[in-house]
C-alpha cells in the first residue's frame, strides 16, 4: 500500500522532535513509521525500505523499542517473516514499564537510607528520589486509569 505523501515527513518530523528528547534515532524513526504507517504491521524490509536504511539498522532499533514495549513482533499465519506493530495500546506499555522500574529504584533507595549508609546532603537527595518515585508511581497509575476512562467514552 503506498504511502500518502504526508508521511515520510511525518516520520522523519516525529522522529527527530524525538530524537532531541534523548531517544536514539533510528528506533525514532521505526517507531514513527510504524505509528503512521497505513497498515497495522509492517516487515522488517518493508520498515528499511521505505526508512532507506538497512536490515541491520532496522533488526537493532526493533529490538531497542521492543525493551521498552514500543513494539511488538509477530507472525501472520501463513507468512514466514516477522511484523512489527504498535497494538491497541501504544503508550500504555511504555508508562507501565516505567511504572515497575520506580519500585525497586524506589525500594534501594529506602534500603540505603534505613542502613544508615548515607549522610548529609547526599541522604537528603536520595530521600528526595525515594520520594519523587512514589509519588509518580501513584500519579502515573493514576493517570492511566484516567485514560482508562477517557478512551471508553469515545
Amino acid at each position: 500500500m503506498p504511502e500518502p505523501p504526508n508521511v515520510p515527513q511525518f516520520v522523519e518530523d516525529f522522529a527527530l522532535a524525538l530524537s532531541q528528547l534523548g531517544f536514539p534515532r533510528m528506533p525514532a524513526r521505526v517507531f514513527s513509521l510504524a505509528l503512521a504507517a497505513p497498515e497495522e504491521s509492517l516487515t522488517a524490509r518493508e520498515i528499511a525500505d521505505r526508512l532507506g536504511v538497512s536490515a541491520a539498522a532496522v533488526s537493532g532499533a526493533v529490538r531497542y523499542l521492543g525493551t521498552l514495549n514500543l513494539i511488538r513482533r509477530f507472525r501472520t499465519p501463513g507468512e514466514r517473516v516477522d511484523r512489527f506493530g504498535l497494538g491497541d495500546e501504544v503508550w500504555e506499555p511504555v508508562f507501565a514499564a516505567e511504572i515497575a522500574a520506580y519500585g525497586p529504584l524506589s525500594d534501594m533507595c529506602e534500603q540505603a537510607l534505613q542502613d544508615g549508609q548515607l549522610v548529609g546532603p547526599g541522604r537528603d537527595r536520595v530521600a528526595e528520589t525515594r520520594d519523587f518515585l512514589q509519588f509518580m508511581t501513584g500519579e502515573m497509575s493514576e493517570l492511566v486509569r484516567r485514560w482508562h476512562a477517557e478512551r471508553a467514552k469515545r
